[in-house]
């Protein structure tokens, strides 16, 4: 049985060595470059996102950082995992609501956002900007504020209640951190 493995594993290493002797050249299929003079710079993303009317300027900071973001879908809707960490985990933010139309108002996304500021004290917003299915290409806005924080903290923000059965599921969204009037960092869905 070694044999054959050895033999075998030798076998495509030689067709490898043999393959590798072929050096087809690759033709270069770049799109046209365009002219472009000395001193000129690319032009900006100075256009807000589709939706917005205007945007806050972005001025990132490497003191200020978003560790780690964690969305959930709080709907009972869906189907039963089977996982009980996953069912406890629509128990957990379900706590509390015993009538159905409690259960509504818990229903929607939830975002938890785990960031940090590593310079000096000062004022933050913990900004989310999101899309929903029903509402199209209008943005929505929810902020938390913080005075003179410095540190580790984790933030939450909810979708829930009448936004999320007016609005529907959030379909893009964009989390930024924003320090006097300029957003210090951001973190984008794949779609916004």
């Amino acid at each position: 049985m070694r044999k054959n493995l050895i033999l075998a594993y030798l076998a495509i290493a030689a067709m490898s060595l043999q393959a590798g002797e072929e050096n087809k050249e690759v033709p270069d299929f770049r799109p046209n470059q365009a002219d472009s003079k000395p001193g000129e710079t690319a032009p900006g993303d100075a256009r807000p996102p589709d939706g917005m009317t205007s945007d806050l300027p972005v001025a990132l900071d490497e003191s200020v950082s978003l560790n780690k973001i964690f969305t959930f879908l709080n709907d009972r809707g869906g189907n039963n995992t089977g996982n009980p960490m996953l069912n406890f985990e629509k128990k957990y933010w379900d706590h509390g609501a015993v009538l159905p139309r409690e259960l509504e108002g818990k229903k929607g996304n939830i975002f938890v956002i785990n960031w940090q500021n590593d310079g000096p004290p000062g004022d933050f917003t913990i900004r989310l900007d999101y899309r929903q299915a029903n509402t199209r290409e209008r943005v929505m806005t929810k902020q938390q504020d913080y005075k003179n924080f410095d540190g580790y903290e984790k933030t939450i923000l909810k979708v829930v209640g009448e936004d999320f059965l007016r609005g529907g599921v959030v379909n893009s969204w964009r989390i930024s951190i924003v320090r006097d009037g300029k957003i210090i960092a951001q973190e984008k869905s794949f779609i916004w």
